[in-house]
């Protein structure tokens, strides 16, 4: 039979299934948003962050305001991140910036990486190899991220950093786009 939209608002040849009990994280489909949560979004501050941390293991994060944290309801979890920020690449600037977790709030420690490498390192993520000396790069950088190291359904604390690989400056937030976050867990 034809499924068909009527012009008063009616569809005819299609029978919904009805939910029964309570709908709840647990009998939800593997793929299911679990979970949202938002990190607050960027406010005027009139100055950029320059990124001065040469480490992928010690970043200078942009701006804790807008981190995330999120409580797994499953152990099993994956988790995905994604976040809007302006970057200004000074010439012959290179470096990486993207999402980091924490078991910390305050990113004391317990500090990794979520996104994988290709190659000796990240340092290349961001690059600008003009050498004319006055070339800078301005880019409104939006990414994803997957968290798939979720075990326990311990609170995970998300934030935006970078780190350089050579002596040029790596900016954040220099009169552009600012920074916004989101961590959704996905059922497995």
């Amino acid at each position: 039979m034809a499924v068909t939209i009527n012009g008063n608002g009616t569809i005819t040849g299609y029978t919904p299934t009805a939910i029964s009990g309570t709908l709840t994280a647990s009998n939800m489909p593997s793929g299911s948003i679990i979970q949202t949560v938002i990190g607050a979004s960027e406010t005027s501050t009139g100055s950029s962050v320059e990124i001065t941390s040469t480490s992928a293991t010690s970043p200078t994060f942009l701006n804790s305001a807008c981190n995330v944290a999120l409580t797994p309801q499953f152990s099993n979890s994956k988790i995905l991140i994604t976040f809007t920020a302006q970057i200004r690449l000074n010439p012959d600037a290179e470096g990486y910036v993207g999402t980091y977790y924490s078991g910390n709030s305050n990113f004391s420690s317990d500090v990794h990486l979520l996104d994988p490498k290709r190659g000796a390192s990240l340092n290349e993520s961001f690059r600008n190899n003009d050498g004319s000396g006055d070339a800078h790069i301005f880019w409104v950088v939006s990414q994803t991220s997957w968290d798939t190291t979720v075990t326990s359904t311990n609170t995970r604390y998300y934030s935006v950093g970078g780190y350089k690989g050579a002596s040029p400056a790596i900016y954040y937030g220099d009169q552009g786009v600012g920074l916004t976050m989101m961590a959704q867990e996905i059922k497995t």
